[in-house]
């Protein structure tokens, strides 16, 4: 059901865009915290989130989370790490509208979330599913994160596109075409705003 007026959203990936990523010491790569004594906040995360909604957007994560499917990791503990960075947000007064995780991915190893599934990014379902719940205008939205998958997430929902380059994660970028490239949420969250008060379109 909408929303009445509101119209435009920010969608954001969630590990190294909000929080922190984790070095995994078995694999040696920079990862999704899989313990919640992992998970923290990026310096200034929260701050950008409340700055992003006063220019009035609505706030969403959509986030690749497949670790259980992995076996890396189990549900509970995704569960508790999502309620201690929603915990660490709110304790600042930042607010995001819905979270969305897709837990699937096509080469795990747990029965029934080792598949190919709709929702995993690149794929835009959650933007599009957004934008049937809330009235989005996906034109007048945003896709921001540190991959090229949520670039080709982003351009696949018609939404404008923000890499972020200052996570460890690199090796996972290179081939997108974002609209705007930028180190960190700080200054996703000033692109925005400066091109929402101008009112530019891509």
């Amino acid at each position: 059901m909408g929303i009445g007026k509101i119209s435009r959203a920010v969608f954001l990936d969630r590990d190294g865009v909000i929080n922190a990523l984790a070095l995994n010491p078995d694999t040696g790569q920079w990862e999704s915290p899989y313990k919640p004594e992992d998970a923290r906040l990026l310096d200034g995360a929260a701050q950008a989130l409340k700055d992003i909604a006063a220019a009035g957007y609505l706030i969403f994560v959509v986030s690749n989370q497949p670790s259980f499917a992995k076996g890396k990791t189990s549900l509970e503990s995704i569960r508790l790490v999502h309620e201690k960075l929603e915990a660490e947000l709110a304790r600042e007064g930042a607010r995001v509208e819905r979270y969305y995780y897709c837990y699937h991915h096509p080469q795990g190893i747990v029965e029934g979330y080792s598949k190919v599934c709709g929702c995993r990014k690149p794929g835009a379902y959650f933007l599009l599913e957004a934008q049937r719940e809330y009235n989005l205008d996906l034109h007048a939205c945003w896709m921001a994160g540190d991959r090229d998958s949520d670039v080709e997430c982003g351009r696949a929902a018609g939404a404008r596109t923000i890499l972020i380059t200052g996570s460890p994660d690199g090796a996972r970028r290179g081939a997108g075409n974002p609209d705007f490239t930028v180190l960190n949420l700080k200054e996703t969250a000033e692109v925005i705003i400066k091109h929402t008060k101008k009112g530019d379109t891509i």
